[in-house]
């Protein structure tokens, strides 16, 4: 049975917490994530985009949330601003997986998020070269093995890339192609992977946008695949309200 992941990008940020906020006023810094999982069960870890995690982050992150919790990483931008997807990435790529076994372990780990810069244009050579190299689980690396599947999306950010031939490439290799709806852009839906994987993050989203979404979810999960989706738009927004909407909808029988 397929299973929907909703939740936020990012869970600390100081502006989330006060009256009429995500964070009670009572709540210090230091259990955000423990309140943060009797909300979602999925989060996403934008931070380390630019750090990589440690072995203990990752202890924590294991031990403070619950058995069924998901976490989906951004990937560091060394593998997508700066290498821009070339082979030497895939260093930075398996020492990021390493850091990460043990979460893969215990079965907490989501998608992980590949965001190109908006400036990155269509470039199929590339692109098809670096998911060639890319990990589909942990086989290679250290204290890992075959049996523990990795799952990527890659968002794209500049419309170069809206094309069929793109659209195949990830099919090819089962990588979520990332509905991200932007102000600047709206979601590609583009079913390429296992998952579907989702970030919302406009400035506001009215009844009407928030059902045709949650029907979009509802349509994946009939069809046996998990959804993983995240809301944010700014850090002084309110994306809870949106994720609860959505949360509540489809929990619906």
């Amino acid at each position: 049975m397929a299973t929907f992941y909703i939740g936020l990008s990012g869970f600390s940020y100081p502006t989330w917490k006060g009256e009429g906020r995500f964070y009670p006023p009572d709540v210090p810094a230091s259990k955000f994530l423990q309140y943060y999982t009797t909300r979602y069960k999925a989060l996403e870890n934008d931070g380390t985009f630019y750090k990589n995690p440690t072995e203990n982050s990752v202890t924590q992150w294991i031990a403070k949330t619950p058995d069924d919790f998901k976490f989906s990483f951004k990937m560091h931008r060394r593998i997508s601003h700066l290498s821009r997807l070339k082979p030497e990435c895939i260093e930075g790529i398996n020492y990021f997986l390493k850091m990460i076994v043990p979460m893969v372990k215990v079965n907490k780990l989501g998608p992980l998020l590949i965001q190109l810069p908006p400036n990155f244009k269509r470039n199929d050579e590339r692109l098809s070269d670096f998911l060639a190299l890319l990990p589909q689980d942990l086989g290679q690396i250290e204290g890992g093995s075959a049996d523990l599947k990795i799952q990527w999306g890659i968002e794209f950010r500049n419309e170069s890339w809206n094309v069929q031939e793109v659209e195949d490439l990830l099919r090819k290799y089962q990588v979520a192609w990332v509905a991200s709806d932007m102000d600047e852009m709206d979601a590609q839906r583009r079913d390429t992977g296992h998952c579907i994987h989702s970030r919302l993050r406009k400035t506001d989203y009215d009844e009407n946008a928030l059902n045709n979404w949650a029907d979009y979810f509802q349509a994946a999960l009939d069809r046996g695949q998990d959804c993983f989706v995240y809301c944010k738009h700014e850090d002084e927004g309110s994306p809870w309200i949106w994720a609860d909407y959505l949360q509540n909808r489809l929990s619906k029988p």
